[in-house]
């Protein structure tokens, strides 16, 4: 299986003694899936002298890490990321999660315009969307507004009809005092 990581790049350390310091690749081992990084997981070694021309004593380099333990940092948004790939000019090129910048860099002026591009047509369809929720809105808002006007109008009959009913009952009921006070007149 093929590594994300190739040697020149500059990757962070995600885990392990070193974790949060960075540098560059020097080498890398696909088989064993291990990279060798530049100032990162010094150990010491004793070398014995061999002959008396050789000099021993301890010595310090850097030693193999697991390639899952480290994040390449893109080169144009800074950001240690993971990575994707996509198919450019018929080769696979190894792309940035966060930004869509290349991280292969005789590839990156290539992947930058197609990004361009992409930002291009998305702008263009969230105006597109917005100007549809606009118009949807206006036309929420001018069947609000009309059944405002129906429940207003038949608000205004209800109570018309409420004042004649009330008058009429007004009425009635001055009809009966009127007709009580001639049965007393009378008595």
């Amino acid at each position: 299986m093929k590594m994300n990581i190739k040697k020149g790049d500059l990757v962070l350390v995600i885990a392990g003694k070193d974790k949060g310091k960075s540098g560059k690749v020097l080498e890398t081992n696909p088989k064993d899936k291990k990279v060798l990084v530049e100032g990162v997981n010094i150990v010491t070694k004793h070398k014995k002298p061999k002959s008396q021309q050789d000099k021993g004593g301890i010595i310090k380099k850097p030693a193999f890490l697991d390639a899952s333990n480290v994040q390449v940092i893109c080169g144009q948004c800074g950001k240690a990321t993971r990575v994707s790939h996509k198919v450019v000019d018929g080769k696979n090129v190894r792309i940035c999660k966060k930004c869509g910048a290349s991280l292969d860099k005789e590839f990156a002026k290539t992947v930058k315009k197609e990004a361009k591009k992409a930002e291009k047509t998305v702008k263009k369809d969230e105006k597109a969307v917005e100007g549809a929720n606009k118009e949807e809105s206006q036309k929420a808002e001018k069947v609000v507004a009309k059944t405002k006007t129906t429940k207003n109008a038949s608000k205004t009959e209800e109570n018309k009809a409420q004042k004649s009913a009330s008058d009429v009952k007004k009425s009635g009921d001055a009809e009966k005092t009127t007709q009580k006070k001639s049965k007393t007149e009378s008595k």
